[in-house]
């Protein structure tokens, strides 16, 4: 197995790891909002949220990734490209969203979220050429 593969696993699994400790502070900051009336604003809650979920995603998207490594025609400097371009995706779910979250809704497109935006494009472009080197694999005969 490549090392490349290895690292996507090892990405993948840290992913899940700080999701699921920050899954606890999620929780706890729902549960005060709920009995104390908006202590937490419900934009904050609902980025928190969707960090969560989206940091345990990509996570299991770069195990995914690693697995499929082998079964799919690319040079290693595309593997590492898709590697870099996932984690982009996963520092904006992750992080970026949380700093967005305390940032408060806005009308007016921020910087923050042109760079959100930008890594998540970045995400979907490594997946869709993943996907792609798959199905390239699929028609060999």
């Amino acid at each position: 197995m490549r090392r490349i593969a290895i690292l996507n696993f090892v990405i993948g699994f840290s992913l899940i790891f700080v999701a699921a400790c920050g899954g606890a502070f999620v929780a706890l900051r729902s549960t005060e909002s709920y009995i104390h009336g908006a202590a937490v604003a419900p934009w904050e809650l609902v980025l928190q949220a969707s960090s969560h979920g989206h940091t345990n995603l990509f996570g299991m998207i770069h195990i995914m990734l690693g697995i499929t490594m082998p079964y799919c025609r690319a040079t290693m400097m595309v593997d590492r490209l898709k590697t870099f371009c996932l984690s982009a995706g996963s520092f904006a779910m992750g992080p970026l969203l949380l700093m967005r979250a305390s940032a408060g809704p806005s009308l007016s497109t921020d910087a923050l979220g042109i760079v959100i935006g930008s890594c998540l494009t970045l995400a979907l472009g490594a997946i869709l050429a993943h996907l792609l080197g798959l199905c390239s694999r699929l028609m060999e005969r």
